[in-house]
């Protein structure tokens, strides 16, 4: 009997890795485990990710949550009155504001998240999570919901958690590593970063090029930077992989390889991926854009407002990285309101610009809550039944 359990840990081995020789070579600790080998990992314990620490909602009732959440609130009422915002003007702006560019800023939003289920199906069939191995990821439209819950878990609670939350879903349909499921979200976190900023920066220069304040031009050297060290940062992990492993505490050694391999073997077939990835960020680009022309926000022609369309749309995505709130509530609308007035030659500045923040939240934040919450009370619905019978 124990012998059979060797010879079929052997196999798996073989099977991810490619030859016996490779096995024979590279098989000098359980770092070079497969899929299915960390499956029995989890199952005997080890994983440190546990349905308690991923309770939404305990996190979303705990005072991390809601202090912060309620400071923020009280300082964009503070904020509103002082800037003399009229609710009734801002409701005009929005009443009138064109039906059709806002359902299609809508819609575009919303394929983004088929693009990332896609993008993140790939991910993860790069480190192994493939039916030749063994592994049978969900249904594509069950990965589209995965993804969008987790956008949830991103609204309802701070410290991005819907990202680790993405990872133990996965685990709990179809029983694998949630070390390195998370790896692969954070592969796709660091192609975002990289993508996000190659379109973001030259959105700055052309849609800004005449009028750049110091600020934005501060600002784009920050950005720089942090694409530099998100590049630097994949090449440590993989040349410095072994040092780093020396470093982490021999409990935590194991998820510290399926962490590291998730996250830099989900690297391969990488065209594809880069262009689903722009494909997304085309999409949260377009949404703003969509809005823009709704409210008819700002001047010049289709070039221009396209541009600086990217430049804001993208800006909110990037604010949205800051974990200070659920779904960068307070931030996102500051630095919104900051970009618009960049733009904005008209006239009724602060409820115009009001106006389009409310719009492109409606979409990008409380659609998320409603639908989200629905999804999310369906999605475990049916989990309960299935696991009542």
């Amino acid at each position: 009997m124990i012998g059979d359990k060797g010879k079929a840990r052997r196999s798996s081995q073989v099977a991810i890795e490619g030859t016996d020789e490779q096995q024979s070579t590279s098989g000098k600790s359980m770092k070079e485990t497969t899929p299915l080998d960390e499956t029995r990992d989890d199952d005997t314990g080890n994983s440190e990710i546990t349905r308690d620490q991923l309770a939404l909602g305990k996190r979303l009732l705990n005072w991390r949550t809601l202090v912060p959440l309620a400071l923020v609130i009280v300082a964009l009422v503070f904020v509103a009155q002082k800037a003399n915002i009229n609710p009734q003007k801002t409701w005009n702006a929005v009443k009138h504001a064109d039906i059709f560019f806002f359902l299609a800023a809508f819609v575009i939003y919303y394929l983004s998240f088929g693009l990332r289920a896609l993008r993140w199906k790939l991910l993860l069939e790069n480190v192994g999570f493939t039916s030749e191995n063994g592994i049978h990821l969900p249904r594509y439209l069950k990965l589209v919901e995965i993804v969008y819950i987790s956008f949830f878990a991103n609204v309802v609670v701070p410290a991005k958690l819907g990202d680790l939350y993405r990872a133990y879903l996965l685990r709990q349909e179809i029983n694998v590593s949630t070390t390195r499921s998370f790896g692969t979200v954070l592969a796709e976190r660091l192609l975002d970063l990289i993508v996000l900023l190659l379109l973001f920066i030259p959105a700055i220069l052309i849609s800004l090029h005449q009028s750049m304040p110091p600020q934005v031009a501060l600002g784009m050297q920050i950005l720089l930077v942090a694409v530099a060290i998100g590049i630097a940062g994949l090449f440590v992990l993989r040349m410095a992989r072994e040092h780093i492993a020396r470093l982490v505490p021999v409990r935590f050694r194991e998820q510290y390889y399926h962490f590291q391999e998730g996250t830099l073997g989900s690297f391969r077939r990488l065209p594809l991926l880069s262009v689903l990835t722009v494909g997304v960020w085309g999409c949260e680009a377009l949404r703003f854009f969509f809005i823009a022309l709704s409210l008819h926000l700002i001047g010049g022609n289709i070039a221009h407002i396209l541009t600086a369309s990217i430049f804001i749309g993208l800006g909110e995505a990037l604010l949205t990285v800051v974990p200070a709130t659920g779904g960068g509530i307070g931030l996102v609308e500051g630095g919104m309101a900051a970009m618009i007035a960049l733009f904005y030659k008209g006239g009724d500045l602060v409820n115009q610009t009001t106006a389009a923040i409310l719009l492109d939240r409606i979409i990008t934040l409380f659609s998320i809550l409603v639908i989200g919450f629905i999804v999310f009370m369906i999605a475990f619905g049916k989990k309960a039944a299935r696991s009542s019978k």
